[in-house]
């Protein structure tokens, strides 16, 4: 059965700083970059199950991931899939020995598991192949923190997934576009979901952006309400109808 998401206008945003703060402040409150991972690649899973009509059994589902904690995400979030009955692998931007460390926890797990992870920068073919005979991708190349234009293995992966048919779906924001200003600098993704996450930015609400970012969820990972209030941010009832809420714009 597909999951109905309720719909919410005038969303409180977050600038790329602002979410990095909101994650310090987290941890010093007791809730660990570790935590918010599992929790927004449980829901990033929940989205992709919901959009392909209620189930991923059989589906082929392929992450397209970064080195930093936007790739964390969805290669836990391929995890989950696969344990709902998806057929998964992860396309990866780089060698797995340059992740960041909770990134790399990740890859590890899914090793251990048996799925396929293909490294792209030595084996472009192989990892164009699995993203144009997929039904999925979800694209953790870049995320928040990421600035400037694409460059290498990371802009050859967006280009493979702009070209498949599959439905792409962002996670946190389409690799790409800035996340403050909704500007582009050389190669994005073009999303029909974007599942961001804790708070949008708002460069995806521009609406210069809205070719690239399509039906825009947003998903509560548990960042608490006192780390945004210290921040000036109020949060009070965001999600009050719902754990994922639609953002109209």
């Amino acid at each position: 059965m597909t999951e109905t998401f309720p719909s919410i206008r005038d969303a409180p945003s977050a600038t790329a700083a602002q979410m990095a703060e909101a994650d310090r402040i987290a941890a010093e409150l007791g809730v660990p970059v570790e935590a918010l991972m599992e929790s927004a690649a449980r829901q990033i899973a929940r989205v992709v199950r919901s959009w392909t009509g209620g189930s991923v059994t059989g589906r082929d589902i392929v992450a397209v991931v970064g080195s930093g904690n936007n790739g964390g995400d969805a290669l836990a979030a391929i995890r989950w899939l696969r344990g709902w009955g998806a057929d998964v692998r992860a396309v990866l931007s780089g060698p797995p020995d340059r992740m960041r460390p909770l990134a790399r926890r990740q890859h590890d797990a899914l090793r251990a598991m048996g799925i396929e992870i293909i490294d792209a920068s030595a084996d472009a073919a192989a990892g164009r192949s699995a993203i144009e005979r997929c039904d999925v991708v979800l694209d953790g190349l870049l995320g928040y923190s990421t600035k400037g234009a694409p460059r290498g293995a990371v802009a050859d992966l967006i280009r493979a997934t702009d070209d498949t048919r599959a439905t792409i779906i962002a996670v946190d924001l389409p690799s790409g576009l800035d996340p403050d200003t909704g500007a582009v600098a050389g190669a994005v993704v073009r999303a029909g979901l974007t599942v961001t996450l804790a708070l949008p930015k708002p460069g995806l609400l521009e609406e210069t952006a809205r070719h690239f970012v399509g039906t825009l969820l947003l998903a509560d990972i548990g960042i608490p309400s006192a780390a945004f209030a210290r921040l000036g941010i109020d949060v009070t009832g965001l999600f009050s109808s719902g754990d994922i809420v639609r953002v109209e714009r």
